[in-house]
Formats: C-alpha cells, sequence, structure tokens
C-alpha cells in the first residue's frame, strides 16, 4: 500500500506567479479558514493585497461569492481579514494574525486556466478549420469559428462539430462536447444545432448545446429557440421552446426544464468553472473534462461534501491543494495523469 501525502504547504506566492488573481484571492481565502494559516501567510496576504487594485477586486469577488451563499455573516474570521485589510490599505498599522478555527462546510477553490487553444496551436489551423468546416478541440482547449454571416461558435473542451451552410439555412451537428452559439438573426436562414438526435432551431440568439453519454443540455442565455427531440419507448416525438435563462436535458427517453444562473452555467467561456454548494464527486467530473490528470473520489464519504466558488479551468493542482488545506479530502498516489481524493 502506498503510503500517504502529507499535506502540502500552502504557497500563494508561487501560486501567483503561474495564475490569475482570482486563483490567487481564493487559496487565500480557503487557507484563511482552515486552521493551516501561519502568521507568514497574513503577511504574505497583506503586501499581494496592497500590491495592486486586481488584487483587491479579486478578493472582493471571492467575499462576494461566499456573502451569496449566506455563511459570510456567521464567518468572523472572514469579516475580520477584509477589515483589516482595507484598514492597512488607508495606511493603518499592519494586523496581526487572528485566532484561527477548524471549519469547513463549503471551499472556494482556485486553479490554473489554460490558454485559448486553436487546433494545431495557429492561426494557419483555424484557417484550415474554416474550409473545412470543421472544428475540433482537444482536452482543456477551446476554440472560436466566425461564420460568413457574423454569427459565432465557440467549441468547449474536448468537443468536435461541423458547420454547414446553404441559401436557405445554417446548420450545426456536434459529434461530440459543448459549444456556445451566438447567432446573427436572418429570418430566411434558420440557425439549426443538432446533437444526440436532439434538434435545436434558432433565429437570432444565444445559446449552449452540451451532449454528454446521458444525453443532450441546451442552455439559452438570450432570445428564444425550439428544441425537438425524437420519439423514444413507444412515445412520439416531443417538442419545446425555451426562453432566456431555462436550461432543457434531454436522457434519452424524456425531457426536463428549470431555470438555470446562466453566467454560472456558462462560465467556461471565460475560463473558469463557477460551483454553488455543488457535490464533491460532481465538482471532480466537470473539473476531469478539462485536464488529462483525471481525479479519482476512492472515498465515498466525502462525495458529497458541498463545493462552492469560481476556478480557472486546466490544471488541477490549485483545486487539489484547497482540498487538502481545508481539511475536505488526502491527495493520494497522484501522478501527471491521475490522483486520488480519500477522506482526510
Amino acid at each position: 500500500m502506498s503510503k500517504p501525502l502529507e499535506p502540502r504547504p500552502f504557497d500563494a506566492l508561487a501560486l501567483e506567479k503561474i495564475d490569475s488573481p482570482e486563483a490567487t484571492a481564493a487559496a487565500y481565502f480557503s487557507i484563511f479558514r482552515s486552521p493551516k494559516a501561519t502568521a507568514q501567510d497574513y503577511e504574505d496576504f497583506e503586501s499581494w493585497h496592497a500590491r495592486d487594485e486586481a488584487h483587491r477586486i479579486a478578493w472582493a469577488k471571492v467575499e462576494h461569492s461566499w456573502n451569496g451563499s449566506g455563511a459570510m455573516r456567521s464567518e468572523a474570521r472572514i469579516i475580520e481579514i477584509r477589515e483589516r485589510a482595507l484598514a492597512n490599505r488607508r495606511g493603518r498599522k499592519p494586523w496581526v494574525r487572528p485566532a484561527i478555527a477548524a471549519c469547513m462546510a463549503i471551499v472556494v477553490v482556485g486553479g490554473t486556466i489554460a490558454a485559448l487553444q486553436r487546433p494545431n496551436g495557429s492561426n494557419s489551423g483555424a484557417a484550415a478549420i474554416a474550409d473545412s468546416r470543421v472544428i475540433s478541440t482537444g482536452v482543456g482547449q477551446q476554440s472560436t469559428f466566425r461564420m460568413t454571416d457574423s454569427s459565432v461558435i465557440t467549441a468547449n473542451t474536448a468537443t468536435t462539430l461541423t458547420v454547414a451552410e446553404s441559401d436557405t439555412r445554417r446548420s450545426t451537428a456536434i459529434r461530440d462536447g459543448e459549444a456556445f452559439f451566438e447567432v446573427a438573426k436572418n429570418p430566411r436562414k434558420p440557425f439549426v444545432v443538432t446533437a444526440g438526435g436532439v434538434t435545436v432551431t434558432a433565429l437570432g440568439t444565444q445559446f449552449a448545446v452540451r451532449q454528454n453519454a446521458g444525453g443532450v443540455d441546451v442552455t439559452l442565455a438570450e432570445g428564444r429557440v425550439r428544441v425537438d427531440m425524437p420519439a423514444s419507448d413507444g412515445r412520439p416525438p416531443q417538442s419545446t421552446v425555451l426562453h432566456p435563462g431555462q436550461e432543457l436535458i434531454w436522457n434519452g427517453k424524456s425531457y426536463s426544464t428549470a431555470a438555470v444562473e446562466v453566467e454560472r452555467r456558462l462560465a467556461w467561456r471565460k475560463g473558469v468553472i463557477d460551483f454553488d454548494r455543488v457535490p464533491l464527486a460532481q465538482a471532480v467530473a466537470e473539473i476531469n473534462r478539462y485536464s488529462p490528470q483525471e481525479i479519482i473520489v476512492s472515498s465515498p464519504a466525502i462525495a458529497n461534501h458541498p463545493i462552492s466558488g469560481t476556478f480557472r479551468i486546466g490544471v488541477t493542482r490549485g483545486f487539489l491543494q484547497s482540498l487538502e488545506l481545508a481539511g475536505i479530502a488526502r491527495v493520494e498516489n497522484e501522478s501527471a495523469t491521475r490522483a486520488e481524493l480519500v477522506a482526510p
């Protein structure tokens, strides 16, 4: 049996060199809510917070996200951190380390963004895509394609789709993955997306379609779309119209619709993933879509632990580090392609 890995020391300065202010702010927030913080961590935070306006904005966003969950009101430690950081910014004496208690119900985590890439890693690759009308992205990649009518298609991680235009119709077929569509208005040429037997028709709108092993998800940001689903298990074909802020989930047999936070659901377009009290197992499954390093939840006891926060897609080290520091999970058997999460 392999020896359990010891929790890694928190190194926000190293994280700052390779990642965004938002990820560094999330990492600081996580350590301050755990019993692991040291006097040096607080000194480093003071320096980081005062050094750049972007850092202060990032910290405020993390606070806002936490406050939105309703937990900030009971987090005296975080309130004190905020007040003292603001006081220090106005030139008051540096603050001293407050007492830290151990308790973590929901963790805000940070990771590393994967650079926006086009297939083949060059503009010449983009030209080849336009000629062949095929868009294909690897794990962790995103690619944007502009059609002749100025409609824009953004393909997410591990996606393959085809694009076609005629005098009467614009169409896209998703073979695998997910894409976001910004459709130029043209009533004479409907824009049609097919995925997993489902057909989505729009005139001028913004929406996302994701094909997965269980079926198809459609999320509408603007306008209206009609979703047509095939006959299944003796049921006739089904059809419905979505309005902004709605998501449709087709499981291959039936569908359901629900209100959804569009910005959170489509945060991947900004290079981040945004969770709100999502079970750890579900969060891990989403993170795995963007990285060749597969995370496995090996302990059922932690699978339903709620996770909230915004972190950047790509490298998973920041996410794993935050889970360890928060005492939610311990990382074992970590390699470039695999990491196991077990109960601490």
